[in-house]
């Protein structure tokens, strides 16, 4: 019987060695990332309003949709 090959196995060095993503296009991927990022977070509404808001729209819609909702059901 013979032995099976041997399995191929990483070289850490090499793995080391990779220098970190340091790229323009990554930079600036990550610029556009972090900003669009604050500028969302800056324009956020306070939580009463935004559950007073969700809560007229349900209204609404219930009695809009009601007979489709009791069709569905």
């Amino acid at each position: 019987m013979s032995t099976p090959p041997p399995l191929p196995v990483t070289n850490q060095q090499a793995v080391q060695s990779q220098p970190p993503i340091n790229t323009p296009a990554f930079r600036t991927f990550f610029s556009r990332l972090s900003t669009s990022i604050r500028d969302g977070l800056s324009q956020r509404r306070p939580w009463a309003e935004l559950v007073t808001d969700a809560l007229s729209r349900i209204r609404k819609n219930l009695a809009y949709f009601k007979v489709n909702y009791v069709a569905v059901i």
